[in-house]
């Protein structure tokens, strides 16, 4: 892996093997603030979010704080991007990006160009100073940079007190989890967006199908305006992706 650490800092897409993304990726270098530290692990295999299987050569990796130890709660490896590509394609207006994360998913939402400017809501103090201290933001161009604004707040109880246009949720370190539905619904009732995308809605969507003939409906089901992927094989790709991370 040293060979994909420059002066510079670690080139996580060069990591990233075989698997292929018109996503931005940032550069990292290890660091810790607090709680929180980003590493480099050594991951030479990894299955993406729709199932496929890639030779990788790392992961760039933040841990944090979970339950009574430490859990790494985003990495830089094919499914957690592959999560967020529909999301972030479909993001416009003002953006409300929930967790900061690595930085990366708010910067792919500022970058894109149907989106006039991105709120990001974390509450750890400690996330934002790790993410400021490595640069992350630093590397987009100004006007890109100059969309993104951080607010403190925590995601399941903060309003926005103005209009938001789109919501892109990623604030949990697993993918399923029996509360979900309840947390995204207690998210867009605070928020109120015309549109959402919250981190495994797929594999939540696969929990909830009762034989809906198609998307669409199954979606119309959850009262909630989600984004889906307008490509005719997602259902299937759902189907996939649920065999994969829940025995689906």
């Amino acid at each position: 892996m040293s060979a994909d650490i420059g002066d510079d800092g670690i080139d996580s897409r060069a990591l990233l093997g075989d698997f292929e993304t018109d996503l931005w990726l940032p550069r990292f270098r290890e660091a810790e603030c607090g709680d929180w530290s980003i590493r480099l692990l050594p991951v030479t295999a990894a299955r993406g979010y729709w199932g496929k299987g890639y030779r990788t050569r790392g992961a760039v990796t933040l841990i944090g704080p979970f339950a009574e130890s430490g859990a790494a709660w985003m990495s830089l490896v094919p499914m957690e991007v592959e999560s967020q590509e529909i999301g972030v394609a479909a993001a416009r207006g003002h953006t409300v990006v929930l967790g900061l994360g690595m930085g990366w998913c708010a910067a792919n939402v500022a970058l894109n160009p149907a989106v006039e400017r991105v709120t990001v809501v974390e509450r750890d103090p400690n996330v934002v100073a790790l993410i400021a201290g490595l640069g992350i933001f630093d590397q987009l161009s100004a006007p890109v940079r100059a969309k993104i604004r951080i607010v403190a707040g925590d995601a399941l109880t903060w309003r926005p007190g103005e209009r938001v246009d789109c919501v892109h949720a990623d604030i949990w370190a697993t993918l399923l989890a029996p509360e979900r539905w309840s947390e995204v619904r207690r998210i867009h009732a605070n928020i109120g967006s015309d549109l959402l995308y919250f981190w495994g809605q797929e594999l939540e969507l696969h929990r909830l199908d009762a034989g809906e003939p198609d998307i669409a409906a199954l979606v119309a089901r959850t009262g909630l305006p989600l984004i889906a992927d307008s490509r005719p094989d997602y259902r299937e790709r759902i189907a996939e992706a649920a065999r994969w991370w829940h025995g689906g």
